[in-house]
């Protein structure tokens, strides 16, 4: 096919894309993997690629297993299990502040912010701002995702990417530990005045929803090192912290599946396979063999581009479905490193988008302008970019 053409589809299922995914991940993703495909492949290879893509058994386990996600995260917040972990926290009120909304953060849960925005509320007390409530609830919302196994962005990246989700967690973990610090230090100070607590411990309390969450990627990290499962090593994981959920809060059925309907599964099941489709569209379009010509630095991938669709998207999933194949399609391949860079600029820009929805519930939750907290997130969100790119080149270096 015409090279002008091919690019000139390409383009346009990015368009469809980004448009779309405002509305849906899933249903952009779909049209823009329909847009690629149709116009630039022959019938016979469309269906054969769509085939392929939509009965990969790796992909469908996958799927499977990232839609069993929400549905835990919802049944722990539904049953109060959350809820009793956060109340049962027997430590600092400054550290309280910091671990609910990180804690919160990791549930994939529609409107999530507003969750922990009032436990940040209560702990914080009229010794800070509602402007730095907001600047620390989404803050903290977000950067266990640096190192969470089971966020389903950081598998869907690292899938694109050909490589363990483990391994990229290793070179996030200083991105991790550097964006805590940074936010500690300049959103809470060095503050005494928040350091009790006068919560009564109910340790069981405290340590079971943990239990429950930590489990999955336990057992998923024991069956893929020791027994070489992918895919399905996920899906037991899930399924286990699950059904542990189910054991602890004894749901009736009617109410599991109205938790169920409610965390809508289905669609991050067929994101995953969406994506599969999109990006077995992509490898056979010819696409990939004309961005090899393209002189685009490195650079400008991990850092400017993934940061600036982070955040005009206030998404972080668009930007890397988007931006890795393009990455492996210019450069050959993925480093674990590469990747942590883009999935940690991705992550700022998008912390610091305007439509990003936990910036505009945690702005409503607290009546204040969007413009204000995004403008007191500013100092935050430069300097991690400016330690995290230092730590790029260190990491980079020496290991």
């Amino acid at each position: 096919m015409n090279s002008v053409i091919t690019i000139a589809a390409f383009l346009l299922s990015l368009i469809v894309i980004l448009v779309a995914s405002r509305k849906s991940l899933t249903i952009g993703i779909f049209f823009g993997a329909m847009t690629l495909g149709l116009l630039t492949l022959t019938p016979e290879i469309f269906l054969e690629n769509t085939i392929k893509s939509l009965t990969n058994i790796e992909t469908l386990l996958l799927a499977i297993a990232v839609g069993l996600i929400p549905v835990l995260g919802g049944l722990l917040n539904e049953s109060g299990l959350l809820d009793s972990m956060i109340k049962n926290y027997k430590f600092s009120r400054k550290s309280l502040i910091l671990f609910s909304p990180a804690m919160l953060g990791l549930l994939p849960m529609p409107g999530g912010a507003l969750f922990s925005a009032p436990l940040v509320d209560k702990a914080g007390g009229e010794k800070i701002s509602k402007i730095r409530k907001g600047s620390i609830n989404v803050w903290f919302r977000h950067i266990l995702h640096l190192i969470y196994p089971l966020a389903p962005t950081l598998i869907i990246a690292s899938q694109l990417a050909g490589l363990i989700t483990y391994e990229v967690i290793l070179y996030l973990f200083p991105f991790f530990i550097l964006t805590w610090l940074v936010g500690q230090y300049l959103l809470l100070g060095s503050s005494t005045e928040l350091d009790s607590t006068e919560n009564e411990t109910k340790w069981k309390d405290f340590l079971v929803p943990i239990f429950i969450i930590a489990i999955a990627p336990v057992i998923d990290f024991l069956l893929r090192t020791f027994i070489g499962l992918k895919s399905l090593a996920t899906l037991i994981g899930v399924s286990a912290s699950l059904i542990l959920a189910i054991i602890v809060s004894k749901p009736s059925i009617k109410s599991f599946f109205e938790i169920s309907k409610k965390s809508k599964p289905w669609d991050f099941f067929f994101l995953i396979l969406f994506i599969y489709l999109y990006q077995g569209f992509f490898k056979v379009s010819g696409v990939s063999e004309l961005i090899e010509i393209l002189e685009i630095p490195t650079w400008v991938f991990l850092i400017v581009i993934s940061f600036t669709l982070g955040f005009l998207t206030g998404r972080t999933s668009t930007p890397l479905v988007i931006l890795i194949p393009i990455f492996i399609a210019k450069f050959g391949s993925m480093s674990a490193l590469d990747l942590a860079l883009m999935y940690y600029t991705t992550l700022l820009g998008y912390i610091l988008s305007p439509i990003h929805p936990c910036v505009v519930f945690t702005a409503d939750y607290y009546e204040i302008d969007v413009k204000y907290l995004i403008k007191d997130s500013l100092t935050v969100t430069a300097i991690s970019m400016i330690f995290g790119l230092l730590l790029y080149f260190l990491l980079y270096i020496f290991i």
